[in-house]
């Protein structure tokens, strides 16, 4: 685990337990994480709102993207659903920019969701430097308690103005963090990426899903199909067509797939990848198939493919990748015959359908290719249907 530097200025053990005493919400973590924001942008007062606008941005991507779990009780992700729903602002909107939109803005419900916000965290979060202080203490002034505490005490993380709802940090702390930004900034991750696992047990690639992306690069793939095709004759599976010069003139020019959406697996290993047209593609977009319709034909075309590709030296390092959803799986075609289909079908199905299912929990919408596909009413939720039963 990342240790975090000592200062002989500040007890930093206390910043530990800051973070580690009864994290039953995300607040604590959040909030941490938001005066860490201002402290870096070189602010040592800051408001409640303040501190909680930046709480939002800090947990805007993880929430409206993959809609991460923060617990039964836990109201940042409805506060962020909401915002998002409202004012239908994009998932990797820039935090800079998000933290201007939520600085002038004017909504009674969410302002009132926001200071629900800081109604305890920021003065629980200063509860260890005030250990055993607080014994005959009613619960409802202990907020109260702990302000007073915080202006009459010289170690304390920040000094709490209740009045006005204003934090003044503590300069050794506020000098203490600035110079060790780049270490305190790698043990806050790590403590949310805990929190978040905790709570989103089946959910892959956690420590990848904090801050948009970058852009993936999808050359190998494409080489390794556009090698596939010059062997074998590829149709796409959604919509029936060859996929050839003629069509791709009607439907736009060859496209790299990921079956299941990249945004959650976060991966172009090649048994979740396809070719198919860039216009089917960009209506597919970050969509979940129909497992009923598709399923079957992806397995085949992952399976010719698969076959093909064994038998040329040149793909036989990309072919790796299959291991992944079968450690025995036998990509030396020079030495050893031809995998039976159902073996290699049976392995692809098993990996991608409980990721598919804990998608389609996640909140990923399922997709349709109308041009191709007409559902009546009825069928439609017929599919919502299925797609509520484990897989």
């Amino acid at each position: 685990m990342l240790k975090l530097p000592q200062e002989s200025s500040i007890d930093v053990k206390i910043l530990e337990q800051m973070q580690e005493d009864n994290i039953v919400t995300s607040y604590k973590l959040f909030w941490f994480r938001g005066i860490f924001k201002e402290i870096i942008n070189g602010n040592r007062e800051m408001t409640f709102r303040q501190v909680v606008c930046r709480m939002i941005t800090e947990a805007w991507y993880p929430l409206t993207e993959y809609h991460l779990n923060l617990g039964a009780i836990d109201m940042l992700y409805d506060l962020c659903m909401l915002i998002q729903k409202n004012y239908n602002i994009e998932s990797d909107i820039s935090e800079d920019k998000l933290m201007v939109f939520l600085e002038n803005l004017e909504d009674k419900e969410i302002e009132k969701r926001i200071r629900n916000l800081y109604n305890m965290v920021p003065y629980r979060l200063l509860s260890p430097f005030f250990t055993g202080r607080f014994k005959g203490i009613p619960e409802h002034r202990k907020n109260k308690e702990i302000a007073r505490l915080s202006n009459v005490e010289g170690d304390v993380f920040y000094k709490i103005d209740d009045s006005n709802k204003i934090i003044t940090i503590n300069k050794n702390w506020y000098n203490y963090i600035y110079k060790n930004q780049n270490i305190v900034y790698g043990w806050m991750s790590y403590k949310l990426i805990c929190f978040l696992q905790d709570r989103n047990p089946n959910v892959p690639a956690i420590p990848f899903k904090l801050s948009a992306p970058k852009k993936r690069n999808l050359t190998d793939a494409r080489k390794f199909w556009d090698q596939v095709g010059y062997e074998m004759p590829l149709s796409d599976i959604y919509t029936g067509k060859e996929l050839n010069k003629d069509n791709f003139n009607k439907y736009g020019d060859l496209s790299i797939d990921h079956f299941i959406p990249w945004s959650f697996v976060l991966h172009d290993e090649l048994w979740n990848l396809l070719p198919t047209f860039h216009n089917i593609n960009s209506s597919k977009s970050n969509k979940l198939p129909n497992l009923d319709m598709y399923m079957d034909k992806f397995a085949d075309l992952q399976y010719n493919a698969f076959i093909v590709a064994r038998k040329n030296k040149k793909l036989k390092k990309q072919l790796e990748d299959y291991l992944t959803i079968n450690k025995k799986m036998d990509i030396n075609a020079s030495i050893h015959k031809d995998i039976p289909k159902d073996y290699f079908v049976s392995s692809i199905q098993s990996t991608i359908k409980p990721l598919y299912q804990i998608a389609y929990n996640q909140g990923y919408p399922l997709w349709h290719d109308n041009s191709e596909l007409e559902l009546s009413k009825s069928n439609y939720i017929e599919l919502e249907k299925y797609h509520e039963l484990n897989i």
